[in-house]
């Protein structure tokens, strides 16, 4: 189908392919209710399926149909992620290759738009409906449990380096105090009684004991560096998704007739957590500033190599030590305000799109005969967008009402034209862009992962191309530092996953004609069932 071939474009087919390490993995302790969910899941359809009935005298059943096309819509929007990445499209590949129960989800979803046979399959296909929004549920938890993981990695580098600053400070400061009592108790000052500020150098006074403090340091900063990667890739992948689904689920409440009511304005909380966010920005002001203290100790130090005696610079060398202890401190506290906030917000995220597609599958029981022609083809321009645009763009798309509406209700297929004089009808920024092949609209120029802007037809670059090429190298040093470890992690979870994976005697039965494959996914026997 169309949503295999985009997502198999560039690569990002080889990702999806990956074998999953296990089942889905253990639910965070903050989603410890997935019973609850899909027990909200089938009562929320239940319920608008008996207004149905007792309004229409029609059956109390959701039209498989409109099952069909709604969840082969989320599906598609899932699986074309991939796709439509710009700078950090290695990243999102990355996370899903080295998570596997991250690509296990997105395995799900690509065997879920498998075609079927056409036929009447009105009950058959009702009684995948259930299962197929059971598997929706746990995609979400998954992504949630996969922010989780991620934040896991970054408090333990955080930790790390906050004890490590910490430590080193403490001995700085008993240097000081010892330093200054010295200093107190002699009867003159000489110039041997007191370093000053260059005791922060050689605290011990002892060359070994120094070089290994020094050490000591530096391995520390190799850790933190090493232990970045995992976090990163993994919120990316997650943020991505679960905005994309964000975007898709407003097209899809716009589609039935009459359209679902606009979502409610994010809670207190939420908003709460959107501004502790902002402290992972403050955390790379801290960085940036602190990138550039080990050279300039670097700097002053080298002098003194082929000097003999103190030297007047060693003072300073000393304060650009406790400086830099300090920034990484406060670059420390601030990242795990951050990752933790945004972190609360995938939960809260996932939760919030799980609520709005049990309201979305209560509202399918309700759709009216003669609204359903004219709901599927809605569907469908959906379906187009999800195609063609990247997840800017159809957040913009699915956040005006008017531009929404003129797509959802074109009469034709939409193509890349299509959209494209849509959106400058309505003064949206549009840009036609070509990544690996794989030609799609983008609300910006998109970006190639060394920092290129797709132009005119080629890649060009910019005034912020040598940055972001910079980035990308240390973006790569820190993928290759955290391979082993990401490793060692992946074995482990495996191996739990494999111990804790139900058995298929513990698997709820399903009716005659439709099967579970060993990761779950609904499959429908056309054939076995045909009236």
């Amino acid at each position: 189908m169309g949503y295999q071939q985009c997502a198999g474009a560039g690569g990002w087919g080889t990702v999806r392919g990956t074998r999953p390490a296990g089942g889905w993995g253990e639910t965070t302790q903050r989603l410890a209710e997935p019973a609850g969910l899909e027990a909200r899941f089938t009562q929320a359809a239940n319920v608008a399926g008996n207004v149905r009935g007792n309004v229409g005298g029609a059956s109390s059943r959701i039209d498989p149909v409109l099952a069909r096309a709604f969840v082969g819509a989320w599906a598609g929007l899932w699986v074309t992620t991939g796709p439509c990445q710009h700078f950090y499209r290695k990243e999102f590949g990355l996370a899903h290759m080295r998570d596997a129960r991250l690509a296990h989800t997105v395995t799900q979803a690509d065997a879920m738009l498998a075609p079927t046979s056409r036929g009447d399959t009105r009950d058959a296909t009702h009684a995948g409906v259930d299962p197929a929004c059971r598997d929706i549920t746990r995609w979400l938890e998954a992504m949630a449990a996969t922010g989780d993981r991620g934040w896991h990695f970054r408090a333990a580098r955080d930790a790390l380096s906050l004890v490590g600053n910490l430590s080193l400070l403490a001995i700085i400061a008993a240097c000081f105090y010892q330093e200054g009592a010295t200093v107190a108790g002699a009867d003159d000052g000489g110039p041997d009684a007191g370093r000053g500020a260059a005791a922060a150098n050689t605290p011990f006074g002892v060359p070994w004991a120094d070089w290994t403090l020094l050490a000591f340091e530096g391995a520390k900063g190799v850790m933190t560096q090493s232990l970045g990667s995992p976090t990163l890739i993994r919120h990316h992948a997650v943020d991505e998704v679960l905005k994309r689904m964000d975007a898709g689920c407003r097209l899809l409440e716009a589609c039935l007739m009459p359209p679902m009511p606009p979502s409610a304005v994010p809670s207190t909380w939420r908003s709460t957590l959107a501004a502790l966010t902002r402290s992972r920005d403050v955390a790379t002001l801290f960085t940036f500033a602190n990138t550039a203290v080990p050279p300039a100790r670097l700097g002053l130090w080298m002098p003194t190599w082929f000097a003999s005696g103190a030297s007047g610079t060693d003072g300073y060398r000393g304060l650009l030590r406790v400086a830099g202890l300090m920034l990484d401190s406060c670059r420390a506290v601030t990242s795990l305000l951050g990752t933790w906030a945004r972190t609360t917000a995938f939960t809260v995220d996932a939760k919030d799109l799980t609520h709005r597609w049990e309201s979305l599958c209560g509202r399918l029981a309700i759709v009216s005969a003669d609204d359903q022609a004219m709901v599927l083809a809605r569907v469908d321009r959906v379906t187009q967008l999800a195609t063609h645009c990247d997840t800017p763009l159809l957040a913009t798309i699915a956040s005006q009402g008017a531009l929404r509406e003129r797509l959802l209700a074109s009469s034709e297929t939409l193509t890349v034209s299509d959209i494209a004089a849509a959106c400058e009808a309505f003064n949206v920024p549009c840009h036609a862009s070509c990544v690996d092949d794989h030609h799609y609209l983008s609300r910006d120029p998109a970006e190639s992962p060394w920092g290129q802007r797709w132009k005119a037809g080629a890649w060009q670059c910019g005034g912020a191309t040598p940055v972001r090429t910079s980035y990308r190298l240390l973006l790569l040093y820190q993928h290759w530092s955290a391979a082993l470890l990401e490793r060692v992690v992946s074995s482990c979870s495996a191996t739990v996953s494999q111990a804790t994976e139900s058995s298929p005697h513990d698997r709820p039965d399903v009716p005659p004609g439709v099967t579970r494959t060993r990761s779950g996914v609904v499959h429908l026997d056309i054939e076995s069932t045909r009236v």
